[in-house]
């Protein structure tokens, strides 16, 4: 299943359950649009303090869990949640620069625990999709920072797809 050019995994379904299994894991990274939409809801002080690279992440709350869930678990921010949220629960395998292809697959698929991942269920490849468009964006814009260089520069698309490889292989270390 494609939608532009993200390629989905075959025969997977998936529809929000209202779970919180993701919002369980890790809260999301936001970029400084996704802030201001936040905000713009009237939310504040939901950051915590940005790591080693500068990304910003959503605070997590006693239980380790996202911010933004309730006790419901719903998200208290759906209509302008991250993109990484959106993305749930796939992940990122590869991003072929070269043809502008973005590749991909369930999180842990053996253990991702979401209730909404199934054979049938309507698939939101359209959300899903630009989800994964805009973090590959948010990534060129990071590494071309790190590397000094211009987005649309080659070697900042290289260097973009060698970590997500790079997180491929530690992520199915993690699985086995």
């Amino acid at each position: 299943m494609n939608f532009e050019n993200v390629d989905f995994p075959d025969s997977v379904g998936f529809r929000c359950k209202n779970c919180g299994a993701c919002c369980r894991v890790q809260p999301p990274d936001v970029n400084v649009a996704e802030q201001k939409q936040i905000e713009a809801k009237g939310f504040t002080d939901f950051l915590g303090r940005s790591d080693e690279a500068g990304i910003m992440w959503v605070r997590r709350k006693k239980d380790g869990s996202c911010f933004f869930l309730a006790k419901n678990n719903k998200c208290a921010i759906y209509s302008v949640r991250p993109a990484i949220c959106r993305l749930e629960p796939f992940t990122i395998m590869d991003y072929n620069y070269e043809r502008n292809r973005i590749k991909l697959e369930l999180n842990f698929p053996a253990s991702c625990g979401c209730e909404g991942v199934s054979d049938g269920s309507v698939l939101p490849v359209e959300v899903i999709g630009r989800a994964a468009q805009a973090i590959i964006k948010k990534i060129l814009a990071l590494t071309a920072k790190d590397m000094g260089l211009s987005e649309t520069d080659t070697r900042v698309a290289s260097e973009v797809r060698a970590r997500i490889l790079r997180r491929r292989i530690t992520l199915a270390d993690l699985s086995v």
